[in-house]
């Protein structure tokens, strides 16, 4: 029974990204992108502690970057990863990312930050 729920789900999910290709943003494809931004978010929100070690590095210098990087980067790995929590519970809301850039690999070179929480997405853009 299991198997046969996952094949429904993965058919579901497929047909709600078709649907959002050919007749723009639906509601399923806002949902499922909200959703998998909070995902990926949960599970990539370490690489912020790389990333800010070298954004730092790069605008001050090694020491301060290894050690202020690490400092920043554990703050922006907490907040991604609670952001990315929060977009998985509420994922069903159609809202913009609060996290700028949205994934931690988008722009890596620009410094995270986080804009206003629960602004709806009515173009289903960033």
């Amino acid at each position: 029974m299991r198997d046969w729920l996952k094949i429904a789900l993965l058919i579901v999910t497929l047909g709600a990204g078709i649907e959002g290709v050919v007749a723009g943003e639906s509601y399923g494809t806002k949902v499922g992108r909200k959703l998998g931004i909070g995902l990926a978010n949960i599970v990539t929100c370490w690489l912020e502690i790389p990333k800010n070690m070298i954004n730092t590095y790069n605008q001050t210098n090694f020491w301060f970057g290894v050690s202020g990087g690490v400092i920043k980067g554990l703050v922006n790995t907490g907040g991604r990863a609670f952001t990315g929590a929060l977009d998985v519970v509420t994922f069903y809301v159609p809202t913009k990312p609060v996290p700028q850039p949205s994934l931690v690999w988008d722009d890596f070179d620009a410094d995270t930050r986080y804009g206003e929480a629960f602004r709806l997405d009515p173009n289903g853009g960033d």
